[in-house]
């Protein structure tokens, strides 16, 4: 009844290509940059950065659309009314992020943290070594 076909498979790179699909996102705003009445995608330094920004600034556990994954940083209970020193603070921090990073398969080394407080948060910059793009300085306010 119906036609026989070879088996179709998906070859991995391709597989990557089709799932690493990403779009530029304005924090500032909270939305997606759309130009033409499209999503503008991003890729390569822009993409990375984007994910970067995102994971950083989603905290781990809060959202039920994570909770199968590990996906986010746990920084609020750091940042937030606590009374640890800040020693404590900036190596925990400096931790939790490098954890989150790692996560992503195309980031291969976290270093040259820094953090600087502000009278709105904390701007985190550090140097991320990716598997294409060599290394990149990347800096969050949080």
């Amino acid at each position: 009844m119906f036609p026989e076909t070879p088996d179709l498979t998906v070859d991995t790179a391709e597989k990557n290509a089709m799932t690493s699909k990403s779009f530029l996102f304005d924090f500032t705003t909270g939305d997606f940059v759309v130009r033409n009445g499209k999503l503008v995608e991003c890729d390569g330094t822009d993409a990375i950065r984007i994910w970067i920004e995102k994971i950083l600034r989603t905290e781990k556990e809060r959202f039920k659309i994570y909770d199968d994954t590990n996906y986010g940083c746990r920084l609020e209970d750091l940042l937030i009314g606590s009374n640890y020193t800040a020693a404590f603070i900036e190596a925990e921090l400096k931790r939790e992020i490098e954890d989150a990073l790692l996560q992503n398969p195309n980031i291969s080394a976290v270093a040259n943290f820094s953090l600087a407080r502000t009278a709105s948060g904390i701007i985190v910059s550090m140097e991320v070594e990716t598997n294409d793009a060599g290394t990149n300085t990347v800096a969050v306010t949080l």
